[in-house]
């Protein structure tokens, strides 16, 4: 059984690029990262106590453009978690067909346990640890788990200061008024909205007859919740990391978020039954959102999924042992490469607004994301089409074949 990130995102590339008859010579492009850089971070705490911690930068392939991931702060970050993440941003971006690359970086912590101000000098420390490998024309992070735009404008302004420059498009993510985009704090459940929308058009099927299950009610689930009752679904199921809830004549999202913002979880809503996060995935619903965990979906409950559709916001949810079982079950998986790419797209707008000096309307971010995603989402259909394969091996024989086709004409190897 495979029990790494890493080991799952390779299985899944050697079976794509086995459709594709890509030689091993070439494969080893898309399996080991370019670069990989590795500090330990020295942090003096509020009370003069010197901790340490294991700090990654994993820079996977650039071939299309400036490597681009985000920065997680989190206990359970290790270099094999921000491998496996900086592989699958490089096949996300050209999925979305976005002139970027793919990384990834990570800080070992847990910044639950750090003051305000710890969390500035840690966030300080990181940049001045990997500032020569970073740039907006080099290497452009964001944020990830437990990172959030106060965390990028104190990484810009430490940037800024080290290098003494002017540097806006370093980094995305940041707030509005230092440089941040409008619509970034959506984006990622905006363009799970718009796949997921298309998608039952196509398949003849009307959002308001869908019953939806979210497991991950944080920023993007949340805001997934709300864009998919206004557009006539019933969420009856929703969880965060205390546990779920479920309901089956529907939950008031409105009601969740109050009670989350009051209580700290959406377990003490009223009028619903209390589950756990495994039941949440496994409830009574047409289409189940993981957004929260992943390897959430297993061979050890993949068989007690009932919903029709996943559509993965998180970074892998589904492990391949899984995935396997829902494609022969004919529940239709749209893989996270695709699922949750409207984030990388709208940091991909800022980076752009940053070099050029320009400032978009919310409104133009959106009308600029919706015909990325769609298109984005005609492609894989078309490519797991022509191969009879899944959206998820579809979504990575499209992105590695235009990787691919860049290191051809880059003279990074001769394709036959």
């Amino acid at each position: 059984m495979l029990t790494t990130p890493y080991e799952r995102f390779v299985q899944n590339m050697r079976t794509a690029a086995a459709l594709l008859h890509i030689p091993e010579d070439e494969l080893r492009f898309f399996l080991e990262p370019q670069y990989i850089h590795e500090k330990t971070i020295a942090l003096t705490k509020d009370s003069g106590e010197a901790v340490y911690y294991p700090a990654f930068r994993v820079q996977f392939n650039n071939a299309r453009g400036p490597f681009k991931g985000g920065i997680r702060f989190h206990p359970d970050a290790d270099m094999n978690e921000v491998k496996a993440l900086a592989a699958l941003m490089a096949i996300k971006t050209a999925v979305v067909n976005v002139p970027l690359g793919g990384g990834k970086g990570g800080v070992q912590c847990d910044p639950k346990q750090l003051t305000i101000t710890e969390l500035e000098r840690l966030s300080r420390a990181y940049i001045s640890a990997f500032a020569e490998h970073l740039g907006a024309l080099r290497d452009c992070p964001a944020p990830d788990v437990n990172t959030t735009p106060q965390i990028m404008a104190w990484m810009r302004d430490e940037y800024e200061k080290i290098t003494d420059t002017f540097a806006p498009a370093m980094i995305t993510g940041k707030p509005l008024s230092y440089g941040g985009s409008h619509g970034r704090g959506t984006a990622t459940a905006q363009g799970g909205f718009y796949v997921l929308e298309e998608l039952l058009r196509s398949l003849g099927r009307d959002m308001r007859n869908e019953r939806i299950a979210i497991q991950g009610y944080g920023n993007a689930g949340m805001h997934l919740a709300h864009m998919l009752c206004k557009a006539g679904a019933t969420i009856v199921a929703v969880s965060d990391s205390t546990g779920g809830v479920y309901c089956s004549t529907g939950l008031d999202v409105h009601e969740l978020d109050r009670v989350k913002k009051e209580n700290g979880s959406v377990v003490y809503i009223r009028n619903a039954q209390r589950v756990s996060n495994e039941e949440v995935l496994t409830c009574d619903c047409t289409i189940l959102v993981p957004a929260a965990l992943d390897n959430a979906i297993h061979a050890g409950n993949v068989q007690a999924i009932t919903a029709s559709i996943i559509l993965e916001l998180a970074n892998g949810p589904v492990s391949p042992e899984a995935d396997s079982i829902l494609e022969q079950n004919q529940c239709i998986v749209v893989p996270d490469v695709l699922a949750n790419a409207g984030g990388v797209t709208v940091s991909y707008f800022e980076w752009s607004q940053g070099l050029s000096g320009e400032m978009w309307s919310e409104q133009e971010v959106l009308n600029r994301l919706q015909p990325i995603m769609l298109t984005a989402l005609r492609d894989v259909q078309n490519m797991a089409h022509s191969h009879s394969v899944s959206l998820r091996t579809g979504a990575l024989l499209l992105g590695i074949s235009r990787i691919r086709e860049t290191m051809h004409v880059r003279g990074w190897f001769r394709k036959d």
